[in-house]
C-alpha cells in the first residue's frame, strides 16, 4: 500500500505521546493462514487453543521449536476462510517457513499480507471517538482481545498500557484508512511509530525479535499469565518443554520491566550478567527497549529470579549503570 506510505510522509508527529494519542503500525505485519486443514493445522502448531476462538475474540499464541524455545509470539485473529497472525514484520518470514516445513499433505495456505493491510495504533479514554469508529461492539465493550469486522477493516483491542485503552485497525483500502486517521486527528495526537512500542512495552507484552528467536521458553516471557497458552489442548511443538515447566519444575526466570538511565538504548537479546562478572553468563537477556529520553531508557528483559530480584543484575555492555525495576501492570501469580 505504497499510497499509505507516501500519505503518513506528509503528516506531522510527536514521539512518544502518552495520553489520547495514535500512530501508524508500519513495523506490524500479518501472515495469512487459510484452507480447508487450517484450524486444525494450527491447533497442532500454536501454544494456545484454537478452538477456544472465534471471529469476535482473538487471543495470544505462539510457535516453539521442540526444546520449547519460541520463535515467535503473535495475536491470532480468526476471520471468515482462516486466520491472520499479527506480528513483527521482521519476523513474518520466519514464522511462515516454519509452518510451511509442517503443512506436509494439508490443505492449508500460508500468505504474507502485511503489504495488503496497513494499520493504526489508537490509545484513548474518548468513548465518542470509539463508538464512532465501531471500534468495539456494544456487547463486547471493555473486552481485552475482542474483534470488530467488516468488509476491509478488523479492530482489535488490545491490553492497556498504564490504564489506558489501545486498539489496533487494520484495513486494506488505503482511502478508507486515510479518512480513519484524519477523523482520529481531529481529537488525538499523532505520534510516531515508536508509540506503539513503548506500550507494548509498558504493558509487559513479549515480543520475539530476530536476535532472540529460540531464546525463552514461553513461560520465561510471561506468556502463560496472558492467556497465551493452554495447558489443556494436545500436543504441538515444545508441549512437553512447557507442561513440565508448569506441572514438574520450578520457573526460575522470567521478565521484567525495568528503567536503566544513562547509556544508549539496549537492544533485544542484550545480555545480562551478575555483577562483577567479566563475561556473559547467561543471566538474561533483553527482550525489547526503547528510550525515553536522552538519559533514561525502558525495557523488558528475560532473567533469572534470584539474582534479579537481588538486584544483582547489570547489563553486560553497561555493568557501570544498575537497573531499576518497575511494577508490571499484571500479577506473577497464574490465574
Amino acid at each position: 500500500m505504497q499510497d499509505w506510505i507516501d500519505f503518513l510522509t506528509t503528516q506531522k508527529t510527536q514521539p512518544l505521546q502518552h495520553n489520547n494519542a495514535y500512530c501508524a503500525l508500519t513495523e506490524t505485519g500479518l501472515l495469512y493462514v487459510g484452507g480447508d486443514d487450517a484450524k486444525e493445522f494450527l491447533q497442532n502448531q500454536l501454544s494456545n487453543d484454537i478452538d477456544k476462538m472465534n471471529e469476535h475474540h482473538a487471543q495470544f499464541s505462539s510457535i516453539s521449536s521442540a526444546k520449547g524455545r519460541m520463535f515467535g509470539i503473535f495475536r491470532v485473529i480468526q476471520i471468515e476462510g482462516g486466520y491472520i497472525l499479527v506480528m513483527p514484520k521482521s519476523i513474518v518470514e520466519n514464522i511462515q517457513l516454519r509452518l510451511q516445513k509442517f503443512i506436509v499433505r494439508s490443505q492449508v495456505v500460508l500468505a504474507d499480507i502485511s503489504d495488503s493491510f496497513s494499520g493504526i495504533s489508537i490509545t484513548t479514554d474518548n468513548a465518542e471517538l470509539i463508538q464512532q469508529l465501531n471500534l468495539t461492539a456494544q456487547s463486547d465493550e471493555g473486552s481485552m482481545h475482542s474483534v470488530v469486522q467488516t468488509e476491509n477493516q478488523i479492530n482489535l483491542q488490545v491490553h492497556a498500557a498504564k490504564g489506558r485503552v489501545r486498539f489496533m485497525i487494520f484495513n486494506n483500502d488505503t482511502n478508507q484508512l486515510i479518512d480513519i486517521w484524519q477523523k482520529i486527528s481531529q481529537v488525538l495526537t499523532a505520534n510516531d511509530a515508536s508509540q506503539w512500542q513503548l506500550q507494548e512495552i509498558e504493558a509487559g507484552i513479549p515480543t520475539v525479535h530476530p536476535e532472540t528467536s529460540e531464546a525463552f521458553v514461553l513461560q520465561m516471557s510471561n506468556l502463560h499469565l496472558l492467556d497465551g497458552v493452554s495447558f489443556k489442548k494436545g500436543c504441538y511443538p515444545g508441549q512437553e518443554v512447557v507442561a513440565r515447566m508448569k506441572y514438574l519444575g520450578k520457573l526460575k526466570r522470567r521478565m521484567y520491566l525495568a528503567s536503566v538511565s544513562g547509556i544508549p538504548c539496549p537492544n533485544a537479546g542484550d545480555d545480562l550478567t551478575t555483577k562483577g562478572s567479566d563475561r556473559a553468563d547467561g543471566s538474561g537477556k533483553v527482550v525489547d527497549a526503547i528510550q525515553l529520553s536522552e538519559t533514561e531508557n525502558l525495557m523488558l528483559f528475560v532473567a533469572k529470579i534470584e539474582p534479579t530480584e537481588a538486584n544483582e543484575l547489570v547489563l553486560f555492555k553497561h555493568p557501570e549503570q544498575s537497573i531499576s525495576l518497575r511494577k508490571l501492570p499484571y500479577s506473577y501469580e497464574e490465574q
